[in-house]
């Protein structure tokens, strides 16, 4: 049975063993997902922000270029490796108002009311009680300020995303949209080698050219 503390360490481990291709073109959309969500609070210059789950720096860095040195950005995340990514982006841009640690967003023991905004994208959903963590980053945030949390929208990755779910149900139903950090992990040697051969027929023989990666923004506003 997982203890509470499995699903922080598998979040660490998972994002660790992938920062090597993190930041390949390919996944360009963390960047392009995190530069608009900061977009959307409409960042004052000097403000202080708080990115929770902030990985290689896709919404801490436009953040830190927005507020200015004047400003102060604090990112926090589990996977150092991730976090090493980011602190060299910064370094290369000559960004020194923005500082990265590893963290747990629920367990961060910062002051109530400490940031003008806070961030957290694409992370909400890897804490099993998500209502306690927007508890949490509420907190944090000052009176006037905002919280803005994103998420995959409806079709995400579709439709490589039923391919995948229904080649993980032909092999171990047990897994089958189950809390699926680490679903690959869990397999055996063979179904493991199995899994992308079938995706990747998939593929090809539906001539799949494209997938959708639809976001749903959330910015809330304290009074």
């Amino acid at each position: 049975m997982w203890t509470p503390e499995d699903p922080k360490k598998k979040a660490a481990a998972t994002y660790n063993s992938a920062s090597d291709c993190y930041n390949h073109p390919a996944n360009f959309f963390w960047e392009r997902y995190g530069r608009r969500t900061v977009e959307r609070l409409r960042l004052p210059s000097g403000a202080r922000v708080l990115d929770v789950c902030c990985g290689s720096g896709a919404s801490a860095i436009p953040a830190a270029e927005t507020v200015g040195s004047g400003g102060f950005v604090l990112g926090v995340d589990l996977a150092e490796n991730l976090l090493e990514l980011a602190r060299g982006k910064a370094k290369q841009r000559g960004l020194t108002n923005l500082d990265l640690r590893a963290g747990d967003m629920l367990d961060l023991k910062i002051p109530q009311s400490s940031f003008d905004a806070v961030i957290c994208v694409f992370g909400i959903f890897f804490v099993p009680d998500m209502q306690a963590a927007v508890r949490e980053l509420w907190r944090l945030v000052r009176p006037g300020g905002k919280l803005a949390i994103n998420t995959w929208g409806p079709r995400f990755f579709e439709p490589a995303s039923t391919a995948f779910w229904d080649s993980i149900r032909a092999i171990r139903p047990d897994l089958y949209k189950s809390f699926n950090r680490g679903t690959i992990e869990q397999l055996d040697a063979a179904d493991r080698e199995r899994v992308p051969l079938d995706n990747l027929d998939f593929i090809g023989g539906t001539d799949v050219r494209s997938v959708e990666a639809n976001v749903v923004y959330a910015v809330a506003v304290t009074k």
